[in-house]
């Protein structure tokens, strides 16, 4: 399988076929309107789904899984080892989980691009594939006549024999894994037993499948956000403005809350967002009113500013950076143009904070970007890997060395009447610059003609 998790869509969007490596660090680089988006928006919402466990539950019955729960609950009941029982349950699960990640795909992806599924095919395609391949597994899924369906699965059902299972007690069942630790369950019916099993499911997904289907761990941060931050930040909004609110609106919405409240129980590491809010000019202040956490601005001018009424500088980055700065979740962050509304310097600075929230908080972070501020920022983070001995004496922490091993790079381009992913080369000198070079020269040439 892959070290690194694994994306590769056909006839997907503009996408006649993509293949990416998601790194610790991965960009999109390109124009307006060529794809970036569309494919950002994927990844997080397979990062972020979670299987459809009702249809889990049905394909299991059909499956006559009752007659093996009731059988491992007989010898927990007798004090026998129920290792083998235990095990074959797992694997069923293992085994049905992408019809249920199939059905939970199919309804969000029509909430998140609002559209039918087979809006989503490439014009002139029957239909489209998405294939992740993550550090143990693999799974296609295809989009075809409003539906989406498994055409190939690659369990890693040595998964269960790696565990053990131990009858300690009465109505007890230890599970041991394979680092040594355990696990200790109180089980005295099918329903105990499912909750058992299901946690078995998440450890599997997380162990072999990651980033993807994980739930919880991951955010998508839209190039809407100053805007959002304008007229939605509120607890209670009216039901005019909730009617037109998108899916990916609407989750971000919901981050703004959580991260308020992160802050207020000391879930943010404030001192990493220190150099951002220093050039953006502002401090942070949470307090409790009308039933919700709230972040308030306090500007270098002395004035106390709740988020929504804020300079856009400052609503378009500060989530941004609370995501960035949380000690644990979210793990998976996709941020639309970072550099939106900031100004370079603030860009840098960002940047650092990105490679920091990588090195530190162990967080995979994808942008889509046109900045070549921020691509030169990153270039020269990755430069230092290879000259450490002057990070610090340039002023740089240790932490903001970045290792050209951890970053992926493409190029999203549009060729005749389909997207292009080019991937980038990424080595100790960072990533090519070509394109905004050219475009730079594009600009001095223009220059000189007027000058003449």
């Amino acid at each position: 399988m892959v070290s690194h998790a694994r994306i590769i869509v056909r006839n997907f969007g503009p996408f006649e076929h993509a293949d990416l490596v998601l790194k610790p660090l991965t960009l999109l680089i390109g124009k307006n309107s060529v794809g970036k988006s569309m494919l950002s928006y994927l990844i997080w919402t397979l990062a972020s789904i979670m299987p459809n466990f009702e249809k889990l539950a049905e394909i299991l019955t059909e499956r006559n899984v009752d007659e093996v729960a009731r059988k491992i609950l007989d010898c927990i009941e007798k004090g026998v080892s129920p290792e083998d029982k235990v095990k074959e349950l797992i694997r069923m699960h293992i085994e049905t989980l992408p019809e249920a990640i199939a059905s939970s795909l199919k309804e969000a992806l029509q909430k998140v691009f609002v559209t039918r599924l087979n809006g989503l095919i490439r014009e002139g395609a029957s239909r489209a594939s998405i294939e992740l391949e993550g550090p143990q597994a693999s799974l296609k899924l295809v989009i075809e006549n409003e539906d989406i369906r498994v055409t190939s699965h690659k369990p890693y059902l040595e998964f269960t024999d790696e565990l053990k299972v131990r009858i300690s007690r009465p109505n007890r069942l230890k599970i041991i894994f394979p680092d040594g630790y355990e696990k200790e369950y109180y089980v005295t019916s099918i329903s105990d037993l499912a909750s058992v099993t299901l946690e078995m499911l998440a450890n599997y997904i997380v162990r072999v499948l990651h980033p993807f289907f994980i739930f919880t761990y991951a955010v998508l941060l839209p190039d809407s956000r100053a805007g959002i931050s304008r007229t939605l930040l509120k607890p209670y909004i009216h039901p005019t403005l909730t009617k037109r609110i998108s899916y990916v609106d609407e989750q971000f919405i919901d981050l703004y809350f959580k991260f308020a409240e992160y802050v207020h129980e000391g879930l943010v590491d404030l001192k990493m967002l220190e150099p951002l809010l220093k050039e953006l000019g502002c401090d942070l202040e949470v307090v409790f009113e009308k039933g919700v956490y709230t972040i308030y601005a306090k500007t270098w001018t002395g004035k106390r500013l709740p988020l929504p009424q804020a300079p856009s500088g400052i609503r378009e980055s500060l989530i941004v950076a609370l995501a960035l700065a949380s000690k644990d979740e979210p793990k998976l962050i996709v941020i639309e143009e970072p550099e939106a509304h900031l100004h370079p310097r603030a860009q840098c600075v960002l940047s650092r904070l990105i490679v920091r929230a990588v090195n530190e908080k162990g967080k995979i972070v994808l942008i889509t970007t046109h900045s070549d501020y921020i691509i030169y920022s990153i270039n020269n983070l990755i430069a230092l890997s290879q000259h450490r001995d002057k990070a610090r004496e340039l002023g740089y922490m240790d932490s903001e060395v970045l290792e050209p091993s951890k970053v992926a790079a493409y190029l999203v381009r549009a060729e005749g009447n389909k997207a292009i992913l080019e991937p980038l080369r990424v080595d100790s000198s960072g990533i090519p610059e070509d394109e905004f070079a050219k475009i730079s020269e594009e600009l001095l040439e223009e220059r000189s003609r007027i000058m003449v």
